[in-house]
């Protein structure tokens, strides 16, 4: 990402929820997701030149099944900018249910979303773990409390994951088997998740947040454009005379 100006956090909530509006999300959905962004940004800003490149919302809805402990979404192409937020209160509902609470999302998108809805998770006061799997390495992402503030940590490896881990928890042994799509997301979350030591290299989001909401976020013209014109296409008039009235094109001589 070439920086060429910076987007206020303020300007971003506002703009994003017409934007994806522009891409077929209800308001409240977009509205959400929306914050999931300027949070993910925050801590990534090169995020947001993901963000231009999100298709249209998917016709029809995710196919859910149930256990217990255990929900599943086939997402059928829909973004984790509609599912993280559901995922998340999925598992803040049923917390209390049981020790481990597993959500497994398939055939998702934009999946790089992950830390930021982990994020919503802490806000929840859960520990939760999240897996993305895929083509090649998995990935991991842990949210927890240290002294009263949500801490993450990341990694590329399982292996990596079972090392932060105290020695009477696996993580890994608790799940159901698992394929191995792209899409894939596996977010689990209770009291079988431990409360880690956070190594040095974890990222404390409020003061990220902060900052940018103090600084703005790193953007590039263009991503700042195009995001910008999802938002006019929510808002345009219809017809060539009403766009050209309300300044969207130039007033055509039919329409003077």
């Amino acid at each position: 990402m070439i920086q060429d100006t910076t987007f206020a956090y303020s300007e971003l909530t506002r703009v994003l929820p017409w934007s994806f509006r522009a891409l077929g999300y209800k308001f409240g959905t977009a509205d959400r997701a929306a914050h999931l962004v300027a949070t993910a940004a925050a801590m990534n800003p090169a995020l947001l030149d993901e963000m231009v490149h999100v298709r249209m919302r998917p016709a029809g809805s995710p196919t859910l099944t149930r256990a217990p402990g255990f929900l599943t979404m086939d997402a059928h192409g829909i973004s984790l900018l509609e599912l993280g937020p559901v995922a998340v209160d999925y598992l803040a509902a049923h917390v209390d249910d049981a020790e481990l609470n597993t959500c497994i999302i398939t055939a998702v998108t934009e999946v790089s979303l992950i830390p930021a809805v982990l994020i919503a998770a802490g806000t929840y006061d859960m520990r939760c773990v999240a897996l993305v799997t895929g083509r090649g390495k998995p990935t991991w992402h842990y949210v927890g409390h240290d002294g009263g503030s949500t801490v993450l940590v990341s990694g590329t490896s399982l292996e990596s994951l079972d090392a932060l881990m105290p020695d009477q928890y696996n993580i890994r042994s608790k799940l159901p088997p698992l394929d191995d799509p792209a899409g894939t997301v596996v977010l689990i979350a209770g009291d079988a998740v431990p409360l880690i030591t956070p190594p040095a290299e974890a990222i404390r989001p409020a003061e990220l947040i902060s900052l940018a909401h103090r600084r703005g976020i790193p953007v590039s013209q263009a991503t700042l454009d195009a995001l910008y014109g999802l938002e006019m296409l929510t808002w345009a008039p219809t017809s060539e005379r009403s766009r050209a009235q309300a300044g969207f094109t130039a007033p055509s001589v039919s329409a003077q």
